[in-house]
Formats: C-alpha cells, sequence, structure tokens
C-alpha cells in the first residue's frame, strides 16, 4: 500500500490568499478589467463586482459546516539518513542483471532496483543477520541535482514497493514504476541517491502509517534492568500512536511484530494504552522498553520492531 503524506497544505493556500495582486493575474481577463480598468459596459462591470462581493462573503463565513474538520498532521520526515547507496554509474552497471521493460509501448533495458541496495549492507549497520533488514527502511531517491520526491510530500517508500521500481538508463536515467498504484512522482530522472530511514510501520484497519523515528527529538532517559542501571536516547513510543492513527487509542490494544517474526500476542504480552505511554524507542539500541509505574524499571523489551498493529478491545 503507498501512502502519499500529505502536509500541511492549508497554509501553503493561505499565503496565496493573501497575495492578492498575483492571484488577480491568474483569474479570468474580465475580472481583470474590473480592477484596473478595461473596455467594459457598466452592465458588465455592476455584475462582475457583484460576483466578486458574494465570493468576498462567501470565503469569510465564520460557521462552516460542521463536517468540516481539520486533518490531524501526518508523520514527519527524518533528516538524518541511516545509510546511504549511490546508484552505478555506466560502468558499473555492466556488471547488474538487466530486463526487458515496457515503457509507454517502448521496451527499453531495465535494472531492478533492489540490487542498487546491498542487503549485506544493510544487515552489518543493524548487527543483525537473521532476517533481510531492508525492509525495516524507507527509501527516498534523490536525483543527481539534488530534486526528491519529498518536495511534492510524497512520502519514502517503503521497501516492498521500492523493490518493484526500475532504473531505466535510456530514459533519462530515470527511476519507473510499473505498479499504477506507485505515483508517477516517484518516477526521478538521473536518479543518483538512495537514502534509507529506519521506519515503523502502524496498522490500522489495514491502514498503514509509516513512522520515521528520526523524525522525532529524543530525550534521555535513565531506567533499571536486571539491577543495572541504564542510560538512553529515547522517543516515547505513545509518539507513534499520534490522532493522526486514530483519537482513541485506549480503545485499542498493540501488538508488535519484530523482523525476526516475534509477536506479543498471547496474554502476558498484550500491551494496553497505559503500557504504551510508559514506554520508549531506543534507536540507538533498535528496540522498545517498557517500563513499570515507576518509568525506572524495564519489564519488557522488543528488539527490531518492524510494525505495530492496532486490535480493538471487544468489549
Amino acid at each position: 500500500m503507498i501512502l502519499y503524506r500529505q502536509g500541511i497544505f492549508g497554509n501553503e493556500n493561505i499565503s496565496r490568499v493573501w497575495k492578492g495582486e498575483k492571484e488577480i493575474k491568474n483569474t479570468h481577463p474580465l475580472a481583470f478589467k474590473i480592477i484596473f480598468g478595461g473596455q467594459m459596459n457598466k452592465f458588465t462591470k455592476l455584475l462582475f463586482i457583484g460576483v466578486i462581493i458574494l465570493f468576498t462573503f462567501v470565503a469569510c463565513d465564520d460557521n462552516p459546516s460542521e463536517n468540516q474538520t481539520e486533518d490531524p498532521i501526518p508523520p514527519s520526515f527524518a533528516e538524518v539518513v541511516d545509510i546511504e547507496f549511490t546508484i552505478p554509474d555506466s560502468t558499473e552497471l555492466l556488471t547488474f542483471t538487466t530486463e526487458q521493460i515496457d515503457y509507454n509501448g517502448l521496451m527499453v533495458t531495465g535494472y531492478s532496483l533492489d540490487q542498487f541496495i546491498d542487503e549485506d549492507s544493510v544487515n552489518t549497520y543493524l548487527d543483525e543477520d537473521d532476517f533481510d533488514g531492508r525492509k525495516l527502511f524507507a527509501v527516498e531517491i534523490v536525483s543527481g541535482d539534488g530534486y526528491t520526491p519529498r518536495e511534492h510530500d510524497y512520502y519514502d517508500l517503503t521497501w516492498e514497493d521500492f523493490a518493484t521500481g526500475f532504473l531505466l538508463p535510456s530514459e533519462k536515467g530515470r527511476t519507473y514504476f510499473i505498479d499504477e498504484n506507485i505515483a508517477s512522482g516517484y518516477n526521478v530522472k538521473w536518479a543518483h541517491h538512495l537514502r534509507l530511514y529506519r521506519k515503523i510501520d502502524v496498522v490500522l484497519d489495514a491502514n498503514i502509517t509509516i513512522f520515521e523515528p528520526g523524525a522525532f527529538t529524543p530525550q534521555e532517559i535513565t531506567y533499571t534492568k536486571e539491577g543495572e542501571s541504564y542510560t538512553a536516547n529515547a522517543i516515547e513510543l505513545e509518539n507513534f500512536i499520534s490522532d493522526y492513527v486514530t483519537e482513541d487509542p485506549q480503545n485499542y490494544e498493540f501488538l508488535f511484530t519484530a523482523a525476526d517474526g516475534w509477536v506479543n500476542d498471547d496474554s502476558n504480552n498484550i500491551f494496553d494504552w497505559d503500557t504504551i505511554q510508559n514506554s520508549y524507542w531506543l534507536p540507538e539500541r533498535n528496540k522498545a522498553v517498557f517500563l513499570d509505574a515507576n518509568f525506572d524499571t524495564i519489564f519488557k523489551s522488543v528488539k527490531v520492531v518492524e510494525k505495530i498493529d492496532l486490535v480493538e478491545i471487544q468489549r
């Protein structure tokens, strides 16, 4: 499933509204004549002035419909890259596997994108070797001149979606995704860098929201485990269950799935909302820790978290 990062478009729209002269230049030529003068008869001028006044009152309505609600702000982008790969140049590409791809009715040579992100390198970064660690990262495609789909508020690609894409050297070195569910905004010309950011998927009713822990500012916490005291940079887990996912987190239980397949799906490991509020993600240790009510002792931890499923409590 592809997620399009919504961004805060409201502010952008507001900035355009108040640039009055600039917006007028984009209006219908007749409206332009009303403001700046022109050869129009008196009736036509009055008609258009009336229309402008009408739209002014509509735009200034202080009592919007009850159905109009402000959308919650979605997760932000991580700014610090976890791992970066460079797409090979034309000479290096000769050592990679090719296949013929239908691009706009023309068969061209393509290279599957997944082969440009080395599994062993990613697993070395994670210090794990029991699974393909690439699935734990979102991928940003960056062109040689620095352009990225982020500039148009497209969220970073999941590994599963990224791996379906191709590099087409003959078509301006662009990335290309055959799947029509993947927006054309990810077809980046002269693709050069592939940047990986650690992610955690939050799933509610089959809808997936991608959170990049690197988008949050960590805080330093001290906790105890088996009598030993530890200090670590930490992110509150409740940051991953924002209003963008649900406004009623207390109505759910939270199932954590680790990349190695471990799931807290038995009665002794069910995490409720109160537990989540006492818990943290430790980015440098790549694990979630669950503290007791005093916020000082770990009673459970989950390494290499891949996703968090919200399961509605049956009352």
